[in-house]
């Protein structure tokens, strides 16, 4: 018997041009972990919000026990039994366990007063009877992430919750609280509930899952029985990666770059000058976090790449001197980025591509020109009034640099989502500064716009900038890095230059924890 069935269902986000999820189809029965996997931006969270009626799908329906759902609705997800737990916990932390657990549906006597002992009572039941390692009195800001975990899916059951969707459940928990998760996991699997586990974690597949659903671009890539896969093939599966190792979508399609003696030669004379980027022993959030080092030279791309809830976005801020690193400096040519000057530091000395482009790289209200020029307006001082001329001629060289079709008049955000990366990155490619930081920077790009990205940052390579490359794109790392690093659950489990050798296959199993570096 079918308790959920997902049957067609397309989703597609005009705002960004992008098909999260197409004709995507699985089903899940009593007993069932079906585990669903697949890079960033394959469309897993997507689904699961579909899954619980928190986003309406375009096309296609969701079924329990052969009745569909109406999209987009939460509460009618909930009474079918559908249970949400959400990747980032939203209990209310001022509440107790039991409080938390019931609000929305709490017990009343007389019709109208809160019944908290009823309250306390059932949820103390509830742990008993699967074993959860939960007192109900304890606030909910008290507990650990593997606890909040357990509060969320004891919600979910209390709510009458026979599906169980768990989106990226581990990214907070030690390697200790997730096995104990899934003990817990396959205890409720037992009592016949059904577990929809959304994650990117490969490893996790073998320890937990009956069953696998593999996503690749939004589309269902792989459906079949988790026992039996092998390693090599799910991380192929999950990247596109061809039975060589390389990518599908590489480069004239013939896989990575071949690396050339010039090349080398050339990594080689930049290793022997000063880092101009340096990480001194950063230790990032995050359950296997690890302190580590490296440097960034002149003419020298370091790209480090990992999947989302892997530490890239804590790296990012610390790089980018948004926040500190709980041991350990980033330093920016010779100084620590803490003791920069912030004005003097995104003017004169780093070049920024954020991953949240419009919150961290536009000023959304300010025009075209105003965004482009926003860096250089200190060259031009007081003047800048009586220099109009001079600054259009400036903006519309960077916009045309950028492949950037848009009127310099109108505000950012009157842009399409490709355009304002084009405005992004239009202006942070530049030589005046001798670093960078660049963010899954072809992110959401044409093929057109994407080849004017890549020639664009190996422009700057070539003039002489050190440049940190942090992204979730095999094929972004394979096109631009000299040297590569994989970050695992915080931890820099792979440092070393590119090597025809490490293939991108290898690539996919560092990052999934597949494989030990």
């Amino acid at each position: 018997m079918e308790l959920l069935a997902v049957r067609g269902v397309s989703k597609y986000y005009a705002e960004t041009d992008t098909l999260a999820n197409h004709e995507v189809s699985l089903t899940l029965g009593p007993g069932e972990i079906r585990a669903v996997v697949g890079e960033n931006g394959a469309g897993k969270s997507t689904l699961a919000r579909i899954v619980c009626g928190l986003v309406a799908q375009d096309a296609g329906e969701v079924l329990i026990r052969g009745l569909p759902l109406p999209p987009g609705n939460v509460r009618a997800a909930e009474r079918a039994g559908i249970g949400l737990v959400p990747q980032h916990s939203l209990l209310a932390e001022g509440l107790s366990v039991a409080e938390a657990i019931a609000l929305g549906r709490e017990p009343r006597r007389a019709g109208f007063l809160l019944d908290r002992r009823r309250a306390y009572v059932e949820a103390a039941v509830l742990a008993e009877r699967f074993g959860f390692q939960l007192d109900p009195a304890v606030a909910v800001g008290a507990l650990s992430p593997a606890l909040r975990r357990q509060a969320e899916l004891m919600r979910a059951l209390a709510r009458g919750g026979e599906v169980l969707v768990l989106d990226e459940p581990t990214a907070l928990l030690t390697e200790a609280e997730t096995a104990g998760l899934f003990v817990l996991l396959r205890r409720l699997a037992e009592a016949g509930k059904a577990v929809l586990y959304i994650t990117h974690r490969a490893a996790e597949i073998r320890s937990l899952a009956t069953s696998l659903t593999v996503l690749r671009l939004g589309r269902v890539v792989a459906d079949r029985p988790a026992t039996g896969i092998e390693d090599c093939e799910l991380a192929a599966l999950m990247a596109n990666i061809d039975a060589c190792g390389r990518s599908a979508s590489a480069e004239n399609g013939d896989g990575e770059p071949p690396i050339t003696p010039h090349e080398t030669a050339r990594a080689g004379d930049a290793a022997t000058a000063p880092p101009l980027l340096e990480a001194r022993d950063i230790l990032l959030d995050g359950p296997g976090a690890a302190p580590f080092s490296f440097g960034v030279h002149p003419g020298e791309i370091l790209g480090i790449i990992a999947h989302a809830g892997n530490g890239l976005d804590q790296l990012e801020a610390v790089a980018a001197g948004l926040a500190r690193p709980r041991q350990g400096a980033f330093i920016v040519c010779g100084r620590p980025i803490s003791a920069c000057d912030r004005g003097e530091l995104r003017s004169r000395l780093l070049s920024y591509v954020p991953a949240d482009r419009e919150g961290r790289g536009l000023a959304l209200a300010a025009s075209v020109a105003d965004n482009l020029l926003v860096l250089e307006r200190h060259e031009f001082g007081p003047r800048a009034h009586a220099l109009r001329r001079l600054l259009q001629t400036r903006a519309r060289e960077l916009a045309a640099r950028g492949g950037l079709s848009a009127a310099l008049s109108v505000p950012a955000a009157a842009l399409s989502g490709g355009n304002r990366q084009r405005l992004v990155l239009a202006r942070e490619l530049d030589s005046r500064r001798p670093a960078a930081i660049l963010v899954d920077p072809t992110q959401g790009l044409d093929v057109a716009a994407y080849d004017r990205a890549i020639a664009s940052i190996r422009a700057l390579k070539q003039s002489g900038a050190a440049i940190l490359l942090l992204t979730s794109s095999l094929d972004e790392l394979l096109a631009l890095a000299d040297r590569i690093g994989v970050l695992y659950r915080g931890a820099l489990v792979h440092l070393a230059p590119k090597d025809l050798r490490l293939s991108g296959k290898r690539l996919a199993a560092l990052m999934t924890g597949l494989e030990a570096a």
